[in-house]
Formats: structure tokens, C-alpha cells, sequence
């Protein structure tokens, strides 16, 4: 255990924004009487040596809404608080994000229902997470990290392995059934054998979520790098292959990794879409709830493939769109 702590700490010490973060806690933990964590995916990807998406997930035992207030007071940042959960969200100018949580259990009354919740220990926390490798918590106390990890997620994540906390879990939250596909590609984990299979017989409670839910799992899949391999692990099983609307992303191998890196996410969402019939994208689109700004994007693309479609000769350079774009668009079709 000394030497994962040691390596925690080599990372913080290189990371300043994340030290400074965590010399805040310890002054503000030594002038209140609260327990402070650090969880989630920073530290799973500290582990792993992996590069890290700097979103910075902390819970709190305590007072979170005065903790909140000072950091954000601190930091210069905005304060946003989440509805319906004892949870604040800071928005730092350079992207960088904290979610900050108390700690709690949850119960789904229903499967694919947004569960009650109440507050409790990092324990129970840690028991109602996804999977595992992501239900590791870092105390910060005033002088040290302490790692706790009662479910075993630092020996999964030494044996590359994904693992569900209790039977009921993609049950009561179907979702994680995307989550778990996302985590075997990227991480390049497998599923342990009652997780797999525990994952096929859930894939009917899907339908218990909402559909704007389902399609913003989807848009998140978009930004991972290895989005055509997740999609092919997705579409070659029989058993997963219903979990993506038919057409999603078919045009995937025309795409160049180039353009795919630098594309913004409607320009991905666009590409996402663009075999599905009028009916089928109207639909999605709406159930994504798309501010007007982007509604007007999506449109002005949709027109560019009409006239890319009927119209021979046409003025590239008057399109309001980059030649990458318009490239990509001309080996979709």
C-alpha cells in the first residue's frame, strides 16, 4: 500500500492545479469538522498511469454546502447546484470541473428510476458505485492520503478486470451497461464472468430509461478514442447489438482519426446520425435536448449533404463549413 501512496503522491506533486485543490481541503478540514475524499475516475487513472481527465470528483462528510461555497469563493469559480441530489458542481475557466457530493446510499425503486437517496458514510458510497475499479476513495487528511478501498478495486485494477458490486446494478441502473462496454475498450479490461453475464440478462431493462437518457450515453461513447472498436464489440454480438439504434455511427471506417480528433461534438453528432431516415433523426435529436444554437448547426449540415446530394456543381468555398468537414461529408455519401 506504501507504494501506491507513493505513487499518488509523485502525481499530485507534479499536477499543480490538483495540489492546490487539496492544500484548500487540509486548511479548510483543519478549521472544520468534516471528512473530505477524493474518489471516482482521477483515481483509477492515477493507478493506472493513465492520462488523466483532470474532472475532479471530492465527497463530503459534513457540511457540503459551506465547503462548497468556500471552494468555489477560492477558486474564482461558478457554483452550480445539482438538482434533486445533495451534490454542487464548480465550472473553472479552463473546463476544468469538481463535482463535489456528500456521501450516500441510494435505493431504485424501480429499474432505470433515479433513486432515493440519503446520506451516510464513504462506505455505503462507495458500495452503491458502478464498478470496482471505481469505488476507491482517497481521505485527505491533514497531513497524508489514505486509501480506502473496501471492494477490492485496486486488486481488479491490477488483474484488468471489470466488476459489478452486487447483482442488481445494471438492473437498477441500465446505464452502466454502456458504461461497461466503454471501460472494456478504453482501459482494455474484460468483464469478470458474473459481470458478463449478469450484463446480457439486464440488456432487457434498458427499455426502462428514458430514451433521452439512452441517447446521451450514446453521445458520450463519441469522444472515446476507441470508438470504432467499442462499436464493433457492440455490433458483432447478437446479444448487444440492440442496445445502439440501427445505423448509428455506420459510416465510422470513412472517417478519418484526423478529423474525428479535432471535430467538435455536433459535427460527431451529425456524423452519428446522418444514415438515419428524417423520422429516425428527428426524433434523436430531440430527445437529446439540443439548445437552438446547435438545432441551427445540425440543420445548415443537413443542408450541405442536400446539396452535396443534388447539385453537381457547387461552391465549396462558400459553405460555411470547414473543407475537412465537407471532405469527411463527400465519403459518407
Amino acid at each position: 500500500m506504501n507504494k501506491i501512496l507513493n505513487k499518488i503522491n509523485i502525481f499530485i506533486q507534479s499536477h499543480q492545479d490538483l495540489k492546490i485543490i487539496i492544500d484548500h481541503c487540509r486548511e479548510y478540514k483543519s478549521k472544520n469538522h468534516l471528512k473530505i475524499y477524493i474518489v471516482g475516475g482521477i483515481v483509477r487513472d492515477i493507478l493506472l498511469a493513465k492520462k488523466i481527465n483532470f474532472d475532479l470528483d471530492l465527497v463530503i462528510e459534513g457540511d457540503i454546502d459551506k465547503f462548497s461555497k468556500n471552494l468555489s469563493k477560492i477558486l474564482n469559480s461558478k457554483l452550480q447546484e445539482v438538482h434533486g441530489f445533495p451534490n454542487f458542481k464548480l465550472l473553472l475557466k479552463d473546463k476544468f470541473e469538481i463535482d463535489i457530493a456528500h456521501s450516500r446510499k441510494e435505493q431504485y425503486i424501480t429499474s432505470g428510476s433515479l433513486p432515493k437517496w440519503t446520506k451516510t458514510s464513504i462506505y455505503e458510497d462507495l458500495y452503491r458505485r458502478d464498478f470496482s475499479i471505481n469505488a476507491i476513495a482517497l481521505e485527505i487528511k491533514l497531513n497524508k492520503l489514505d486509501i480506502i478501498d473496501p471492494l477490492n478495486g485496486i486488486k481488479d485494477i491490477n488483474n484488468k478486470i471489470i466488476r459489478i458490486l452486487h447483482q442488481d446494478s445494471f438492473k437498477d441502473d441500465p446505464t452502466r451497461i454502456y458504461r461497461a462496454i466503454k471501460y472494456k475498450s478504453r482501459l482494455g479490461f474484460k468483464f469478470d464472468k458474473e459481470t458478463k453475464m449478469n450484463l446480457y440478462e439486464s440488456i432487457k431493462h434498458i427499455q426502462n430509461i428514458s430514451t433521452y437518457r439512452k441517447n446521451n450515453e450514446l453521445l458520450k461513447l463519441l469522444n472515446e478514442p476507441n470508438l470504432s472498436i467499442i462499436l464493433e464489440s457492440i455490433y458483432s454480438d447478437k446479444k448487444l447489438k440492440n442496445i445502439v439504434p440501427n445505423l448509428f455511427m455506420n459510416k465510422i471506417h470513412f472517417i478519418s482519426k484526423e478529423f474525428w480528433g479535432s471535430a467538435s461534438q455536433i459535427e460527431k453528432l451529425f456524423f452519428s446520425i446522418i444514415s438515419f431516415s428524417d423520422k429516425e433523426r428527428e426524433e434523436f435529436l430531440r430527445s437529446v435536448n439540443l439548445s437552438k444554437i446547435n438545432i441551427k448547426k445540425i440543420s445548415y449540415y443537413l443542408e450541405i449533404k442536400h446539396l452535396i446530394e443534388t447539385e453537381n456543381n457547387i461552391k465549396i468555398e462558400e459553405l460555411k463549413a470547414s473543407k475537412v468537414f465537407i471532405s469527411t461529408l463527400y465519403h459518407c455519401l
